[in-house]
Formats: C-alpha cells, structure tokens, sequence
C-alpha cells in the first residue's frame, strides 16, 4: 500500500506494531485517513502511521513535552498543512522509545480519560 503519505517500506514495522499495541485495548477500531493506517477509540483518531513516523494526535501536554525532550519530534504535515497539535515520531525514534506510552497515552485522551 502506498500514497503520498504511507509508504510501508519507509514506515517499516510501524504499522505492526501498533496493531501488536492496540489489539486487545478497548473500543480501538483500525482505519484508514490519508491513505494511512489510523487508528481510533471509540471513533476518535489517537494515532496515524505515515512514512513521516507515527503521529499521536491525542498526546497530553505533559506527554508530548516529555517525549520531545528524550526524542526527535516534528508536527505531522498533510501536503502543506502542517497540523501542530499532532506529534510525530520518526520511524527510528519510534522503534527506539517506550512507543507504547504514548501511544496508551492519546488512546487515554482520546476516550475521554
């Protein structure tokens, strides 16, 4: 599968992975926005895995300020619309931190938690 966003030789082990994170989590349902695998909570978006990395589009403040400080971030960027409130991890930082943390962490937010 590819588009202008996902390319699963560039994403590389991102998408199993989540999918390995997320499978027996509560209400967590597997789309597809962007052409990218996404993946939502009870119909709320709380990641999107692109060629960019994973973005947490949920991440709390204090989550997201903790993973910049130990992690290379960047915001997650739709064609020329860069959308700030979305954190994105590298595929190499991805696989290289606690992923599952802040993923559980926007899945939280993103029921309501």
């Amino acid at each position: 599968m590819a588009s202008g966003y996902y390319d699963e030789d560039r994403a590389g082990d991102l998408r199993a992975l989540l999918d390995r994170t997320t499978e027996h989590w509560p209400g967590v349902a597997r789309t597809t926005m962007f052409g990218c695998p996404s993946y939502t909570a009870d119909g709320t978006l709380f990641a999107v895995v692109s060629s960019q990395g994973v973005a947490l589009t949920r991440l709390p403040d204090d989550e997201r300020e903790r993973l910049a400080a130990d992690h290379p971030v960047e915001p997650f960027e739709a064609g020329p619309r860069t959308v700030d409130g979305w954190v994105v991890l590298p595929p190499a930082a991805a696989t290289d931190c606690d992923l599952g943390r802040y993923v559980r962490a926007s899945y939280e937010t993103a029921r309501g938690g």
